[in-house]
């Protein structure tokens, strides 16, 4: 199977039709359907329901595509670090990043370095711990800015010297918005939108001292920013961290600290026993040197 087969294929799925994606390749028709047809013989199975108009995936189709635009992906990548402009520091680090107030000293981190090293691009990927800690063990990321707890035995890794508050957060209208601080008793009784992460749902049933079927659990989120319009519209209060509220700077919410204190930390990981390009090492370093000088 070759790489540029999986490239006409995904050409092929985004488009939609044949003639669109040979256009687009810059391939005759026949040429194109050809290699799509002895792609499916090599693997066994039908990628593609023909239409007259257009085509689509079937099943196997649909995982071909997930499985393949890994694997281009992570060839791209590769190709990248290994380039190289008159014996500078280039290439392009590829970042996870969770909601979190930890978010905001990696961009002062990430800051930093491009001054130094200007010839290296980031590529910055957003979504919750679990799929960032999976793309980690892929060789997707190089590095990814996680929420404790979470485990990390897999991984090397660089605790923030950021304490993040766990809260609670409620439209500005809402009675809660201007107390200091907010008890479980205050929540026992009203609709939750609690994180879907399983271990951050141990620790905040913990914190209510509750069992889940004993809550008003209206909805599950995996990213705050999904969720905030829910809050506004009344549906519910969202259990969460200060710094995702500030990450959104959504006028109509607030944020209500827990009562007693729940704080957690972002920790910044990579992948164990991973040969890492230069400047994703030389990018490790600077981390390690910015936090000791401006927080040591």
């Amino acid at each position: 199977m070759e790489l540029r087969v999986l490239r006409y294929f995904l050409t092929v799925a985004q488009e939609g039709s044949i003639s669109g994606a040979a256009q687009t390749l810059h391939l005759t028709q026949p040429t194109l359907s050809r290699q799509l047809h002895d792609l499916e013989i090599e693997l066994g199975v039908k990628l593609f329901n023909r239409g007259k108009r257009e085509i689509t995936l079937t099943e196997a189709g649909a995982l071909f595509r997930e499985r393949a635009a890994e694997v281009v992906a992570l060839v791209d990548k590769t190709t990248r670090e290994f380039v190289q402009i008159g014996g500078q520091v280039s290439g392009t680090i590829h970042v996870g990043c969770i909601e979190s107030m930890g978010s905001a000293l990696l961009a002062r981190i990430i800051a930093a370095f491009h001054k130094r090293y200007p010839l290296v691009r980031f590529h910055l990927y957003n979504n919750f711990t679990d799929d960032l800690k999976w793309r980690l063990e892929q060789g997707l990321l190089d590095v990814g800015l996680l929420m404790e707890p979470t485990d990390i035995a897999r991984f090397s890794f660089l605790r923030f010297p950021v304490e993040e508050r766990w809260g609670v957060t409620v439209s500005v209208d809402d009675p809660l918005a201007t107390r200091e601080s907010v008890l479980a008793s205050d929540l026992e009784k009203r609709a939750l939108i609690l994180p879907v992460r399983e271990a951050v749902r141990r620790e905040v049933l913990n914190w209510f001292q509750k069992e889940e079927n004993e809550l008003n659990i209206v909805c599950e989120e995996a990213l705050f920013s999904n969720v905030m319009y829910l809050v506004e519209e009344g549906m519910g209060c969202a259990i969460g961290l200060e710094g995702v509220v500030g990450a959104v700077q959504n006028p109509y919410l607030a944020f209500v600290p827990f009562h007693p204190r729940k704080n957690t930390r972002s920790v910044l990981v990579w992948k164990k026993n991973r040969t890492e390009s230069a400047c994703v090492k030389l990018f490790l370093d600077f981390c390690a040197s910015y936090i000791k000088e401006n927080f040591v």
